[in-house]
């Protein structure tokens, strides 16, 4: 049997609130009537009712708590309607494992509610985390913002499309129910609209435009337009537009974009692109190989045929006319290859060092007469010889000039003046070192050539003729003339972030003496070139190659037998002995000019080197001139002269200007 336990709440006139049990059993039930009652007597007769615990905050005060009730309430209808209680005099409930905390609704959310994923009701405050499946959650947090109390909070968290709400349990289920009406799975349909004649990047900047309150997002080659529950996407390689949305919004969408995708009135469009880097020239060939292919290809993304590409070198621009699908890929191609290159700086180094040693030693004699003969040595490898002394003397013209080295001679003649015999001693010891350095250095763009040359220009005769006769009356003589000295030609291309590939050709060359024994009717020149292709490291100095020549001559001339007598034979021959040797190698150094800043760091550190040379230090240890007018310090002070003057010097001079006559007069006492 069901007892009825009736509570009757009476407000006294001292603030006090009593209530009475009518009956008790083990199911109790209440009837609650309450007027003008302390709240904080109220969460008294609450706690012994329910059996909760409650921490009540200081801030609860209330004493007009009315409650009016004519249905008997079990233990949870009593709970439920102390929340709502609660709710209306504006304090909250939190629960905190077994104790319950009253609190100002105005900080209920900072007070650790409980986190509640189960379908709750009732006026419990709690917190819940709902996940949208296909609507994008910041646009629900609009519409259901109005719906959250101020004390309450709403949240979008977009990574995940999911919204934190916290409130009460009701009010959080009734959001629930309006989320998956607006959340409807119609919106995730999809439908794929191929396009004919219009471009698909044109159509989606075209619906931006018409509607501006879209949010317009680009991914690679994927442009996005959302719009409510619509959502369209361009994919540009097959040149289709992917709408995403319920029924209605798909077919608003697909009408619009039918009404535009028309075969356009002109044969294509017309862009001028001016380049910054690259050439024109060059950048119009390699298009117009490029769109012959995707033609003869029949490329899906082309939807016409009728290209022109024109270069203008004057302006550097390229005048391109194609359908819009490649007009696209144009453009996507010129931005790629239309960028800054790096610049490379080649230094090469030519080191040669050698030596030549020499030693002649030569003794020559002659006897006898016109009646009964003459006889004698005559060696023509060491300076003069027999025959010049003997032609001389014979002529009566003066002996012929001596040559380098020591000569010693001597002679007897007859009492009637004639040659009886005579004889000279040559010897000549030579040496000479050579020890040369050049640098030459040329700067360059990435996989350009370029070339320095650092020498003469010398003549050379190709053909002459100095006869008149047979019928040639002007004499003539043909030159050609040829660069000798120092020549770097080389073709550098970035092999990766720090390595150059090197195509060069590397060339020393200079006028030569003509050897001993070779009649050369030009001028001679020596050559030491080197071809070759390398891989170098940014910085790394590397060699190419080189040559070592070490030549040993010796040159005998002697009276045979007598020649090869020990000690005495030197009398009988002549000795020529030379050893020549020669070092030559060839150095590489690039570097790496990838921005501007370091190309002005590396032409103010070389100009410092060049302007140190007019300095040395002396013996007191300062720092001394060695040119009168040396060079400024910085790079940029060799352009003084062409810089405008300051702006004190023109007021000074505007100040002080002369009457025309005056300064004529005074132009021409200058002159």
């Amino acid at each position: 049997m069901k007892t009825i336990l009736r509570l009757v709440a009476v407000m006294w006139v001292g603030g006090m609130l009593s209530m009475s049990p009518a009956m008790a059993d083990d199911d109790k039930t209440w009837t609650v009537n309450i007027r003008n009652a302390d709240i904080q007597a109220f969460i008294g007769q609450v706690a012994d009712m329910t059996g909760k615990n409650f921490v009540v905050d200081p801030r609860v005060r209330a004493r007009d708590v009315t409650v009016i009730s004519r249905q008997p309430l079990t233990e949870g209808e009593v709970y439920e309607l102390f929340l709502s209680v609660l709710q209306v005099h504006g304090y909250a409930a939190v629960e905190s494992g077994e104790i319950i905390k009253i609190v100002p609704n105005t900080t209920a959310k900072q007070s650790n509610l409980p986190l509640v994923q189960d379908s709750a009701t009732g006026e419990a405050l709690i917190t819940r985390v709902i996940t949208v499946d296909n609507s994008p959650v910041e646009e629900l947090v609009p519409v259901l913002r109005p719906l959250v109390p101020q004390y309450g909070h709403l949240a979008a968290v977009g990574s995940a499309n999911a919204l934190i709400i916290s409130d009460h349990a009701d009010n959080i289920r009734r959001m629930e129910a309006i989320i998956a009406h607006l959340d409807g799975s119609e919106a995730e349909e999809v439908e794929i609209i191929p396009l004919q004649h219009a471009w698909v990047g044109d159509v989606i900047k075209l619906l931006e435009t018409l509607t501006p309150q879209q949010s317009g997002q680009q991914q690679g080659r994927r442009q996005q337009v959302r719009e409510g529950r619509l959502t369209l996407v361009a994919d540009e390689r097959t040149n289709r537009l992917i709408v995403k949305g319920d029924s209605i919004a798909r077919r608003r969408a697909v009408e619009l974009i039918r009404e535009l995708d028309v075969r356009p009135s002109q044969s294509g469009s017309v862009q001028v692109v001016r380049l910054s880097h690259a050439d024109a020239e060059k950048m119009a060939e390699l298009l117009k190989n490029f769109s012959d292919a995707a033609t003869d290809n029949g490329s899906e993304g082309a939807p016409g045929t009728k290209v022109s590409i024109q270069a203008d070198p004057s302006m550097n621009a390229l005048v391109i006319r194609a359908e819009p699908a490649l007009m696209q890929e144009l453009q996507s191609i010129v931005r790629q290859l239309d960028v800054r290159r790096a610049q490379i700086l080649i230094e090469a180094a030519i080191v040669e060092v050698g030596g030549d040693l020499g030693l002649q030693l030569g003794v020559q004699f002659a006897g006898g007469d016109e009646r009964s003969g003459v006889g004698g040595t005559n060696f023509s490898n060491v300076g003069l010889s027999v025959n010049d002394i003997v032609g001389s003397i014979l002529s009566g013209q003066p002996t012929a000039t001596l040559n380098d080295g020591i000569t010693i001679g001597g002679g007897e003649r007859r009492s009637d003046g004639s040659f009886r015999w005579g004889g000279f001693l040559q010897a000549l010891a030579s040496s000479s070192n050579v020890n040369l350095l050049s640098t030459p250095s040329v700067l360059t763009l990435d996989n350009q050539e370029a070339s320095i040359v650092v020498g003469q220009n010398v003549p050379f005769v190709t053909g002459q003729s100095t006869s008149t006769g047979a019928g040639l009356d002007n004499p003539f003589q043909t030159i050609q003339r040829q660069d000798v000295g120092i020549t770097l030609t080389v073709t550098p291309s970035l092999a990766g972030d720090s390595t150059v590939r090197l195509v060069l050709e590397q060339e020393a060359s200079a006028v030569q003496a003509a050897s001993e024994g070779i009649n050369a009717v030009d001028l001679i020149t020596s050559t030491r070139s080197i071809k070759t292709t390398v891989l170098a490291d940014d910085g790394e100095t590397i060699v190419l190659g080189g040559l070592i020549q070490d030549d040993v001559r010796r040159v005998v001339r002697k009276v045979p037998i007598l020649g090869d007598i020990p000690g005495l034979g030197i009398l009988f021959r002549s000795t020529d002995d030379r050893r020549e040797k020669r070092n030559l190698i060839v150095f590489l150094r690039p570097t790496i000019l990838a921005d501007n800043q370091r190309l002005l760091e590396l032409t103010q550190q070389r100009y410092l080197g060049i302007t140190a040379l007019q300095f040395r230090v002396n013996r007191r240890g300062d720092l001394e001139r060695v040119v009168p007018q040396p060079l400024p310090t910085n790079v940029d002070d060799l352009f003084d002269g062409r810089r405008p003057p300051p702006e004190e010097l023109r007021r000074y001079m505007e100040q002080n200007r002369l009457p025309d006559n005056e300064r004529s007069m005074e132009d021409a006492a200058l002159d």
